[in-house]
């Protein structure tokens, strides 16, 4: 039993290719998004779209904003390059002191912030929800005192996570965040039974730490040692927690806009914050099945490449990953925009057009957020972590001004535009920068197989939006998962189809990878090999 959980682990640890831990990286992130789709129709089915919703998902603000200024993706985008110069010299005994050093240094810090969220929970919480009323306050602050406490585990995980990835091993790493919404969803079944919405917070903190948990077995087989150590005078914690500083202020800016839209959705309507979230986790899961985990997936590679000078190789893995984010990721926000309103009423249970619409206008941000993940790794790459920051501090007060104007104008979906227009304007701006400072970073190439992928996304939107007026279209009375299910994946393939067959047409070679990957798929499955 002993031999086969250990076969079992190293299988799991082993190293990856590009292309594999992508694979690895988006079934995870799949498996952990239906899970949170699920979870969101769970939420909705036992405390509808109101005030304790709202409530819920505004406690997330202050525990993910510490989160994200202590650590996040700042620390992985610092520590990898730093891990890896090390392990490249085999220098491994320094390479576990400044791993060490630097968790115990995340932990006491996120303690302290986590203590001073809990001491000053009220007043903050009037800060970011100021059109609360004193019950929805009074449930925030609470709410937000028990999450509390999230950060520090978080802390654990991303460190435990990056030195997997820095020995490009991605399995544990990417199914972790499965047993975090395990946790929430065994707290909405269970603790709410008896706690009511605090049940569901409490089921948040099981889910961190059973994430947590997991990532231990990450490490198995890399001979790391904890050591009880805080020492700045190593070279490799100070150039990480230099290089997370930009990082981290940028990651900050985008809390500071979620920050925003929390204050204004909160003076909407008492259902505006529960909406918003409910369509922004939607939009998350083409976001970070494409965005997150091909950037992640790539980023040791970029950062190799950079590191070792091979400015051909850096640009061609940039282009390739580039082209294929946009075809995934222009249908995905197509398919999202035109299909809005029956993803919303088949995976939450109910037809909301406020969360529809606001799903619709997320497009834009699917497509350029995607794009920006991307672009900001390869100034990671080269360990230029202020460019992507810089830009992201000129944002905001677009960002603000639009959102005010918009949401006064458009209600919740107004802050979904904001997101979008600033999206564009960022990822476009970040790339002319990068032309400018580097010259031809194969740009032209990722243009043209952009627009044609964009020619086959209209030719697919058009399909989806003639099956769903005529064909299959959406009734009020149409209610339920297994009413509405064999519809939407009538409709999906369709769609999937029309996209395909143009793109073949044209010959766009990332159309001839994702068919050359379907057919292993379907040949292993069917045992024909």
């Amino acid at each position: 039993m002993v031999d086969q959980a250990k076969r079992l682990l190293d299988r799991a640890n082993a190293k990856q290719t590009v292309g594999g831990a992508a694979i690895i990286i988006s079934g995870a992130y799949l498996l952990s998004r239906l899970l949170g789709l699920f979870r969101d129709r769970l939420l909705v089915a036992h405390f509808g779209v109101g005030p304790e919703l709202s409530a819920y998902n505004a406690a997330f603000r202050l525990p993910e904003m510490l989160f994200t200024l202590l650590v996040s993706g700042a620390f992985a985008v610092a520590f990898i390059p730093v891990l890896t110069e090390h392990l490249h010299k085999d220098e491994q005994d320094q390479a576990w002191s400044i791993t060490s050093s630097l968790l115990n240094l995340l932990v006491l810090g996120t303690i302290a912030g986590g203590a001073l969220i809990i001491v000053f929970a009220g007043p903050l919480t009037t800060l970011i929800t100021p059109g609360f009323d004193r019950a929805t306050h009074d449930l925030t602050v609470r709410l937000t005192q028990i999450m509390a406490v999230t950060p520090v585990v978080f802390a654990i995980s991303s460190v435990l996570g990056s030195v997997q990835q820095a020995f490009n091993r991605f399995m544990i790493f990417a199914l972790a965040g499965v047993f975090y919404n395990l946790g929430i969803i065994l707290g909405i079944v269970t603790f709410a039974k008896h706690l009511g919405i605090y049940g569901v917070a409490w089921g948040v903190v099981l889910g961190v730490i059973l994430q947590a948990l997991f990532q231990w077995l990450g490490l198995y087989g890399l001979g790391f040692k904890y050591r009880l150590t805080l020492s700045l005078k190593l070279a490799g914690v100070r150039q990480t927690l230099k290089l997370m500083v930009p990082r981290s202020i940028d990651q900050g800016i985008d809390q500071i806009n979620y920050s925003v839209e929390t204050i204004i959705g909160s003076t909407i309507s008492a259902n505006a914050i529960a909406q918003f979230a409910l369509a922004n986790n939607l939009k998350n899961v083409p976001l970070v099945l494409i965005g997150s985990s091909i950037t992640t997936a790539v980023f040791p590679r970029l950062a190799a490449r950079a590191a070792s000078g091979e400015r051909a190789e850096l640009i061609e893995g940039y282009v390739k990953t580039a082209r294929l984010i946009l075809f995934l990721a222009i249908p995905a926000a197509l398919f999202a925009l035109v299909a809005r309103g029956y993803i919303v009423r088949l995976l939450y249970g109910f037809g909301d057009s406020a969360t529809a619409n606001t799903l619709g206008w997320f497009a834009g941000t699917i497509v350029f957020t995607s794009l920006f993940m991307l672009i900001s790794r390869v100034y990671y790459a080269m360990q230029d972590t202020k460019t992507p920051l810089y830009l992201s501090l000129a944002s905001i007060p677009l960002n603000i001004a639009l959102s005010i104007i918009f949401a006064r104008w458009y209600g919740v979906v107004g802050l979904a535009m904001s997101a979008s227009i600033v999206a564009v304007l960022e990822t476009v701006t970040l790339g002319i920068i990068l032309r400018r400072r580097q010259g031809n970073f194969g740009e032209g190439h990722i243009l043209t197989g952009g627009i044609s992928m964009a020619f086959g996304g209209a030719i697919m939107a058009l399909v989806v939006y003639l099956l769903i007026t005529y064909t299959f279209p959406l009734y009020a009375v149409d209610h339920g998962f297994w009413t509405l299910m064999p519809k939407f994946v009538l409709i999906t393939l369709a769609g999937a189809a029309a996209y395909l067959l143009p793109c073949i047409v044209m010959q766009l070679p990332e159309a001839k990878v994702i068919l050359t990957r379907l057919r292993e798929i379907m040949v292993k499955s069917l045992n024909l090999t």
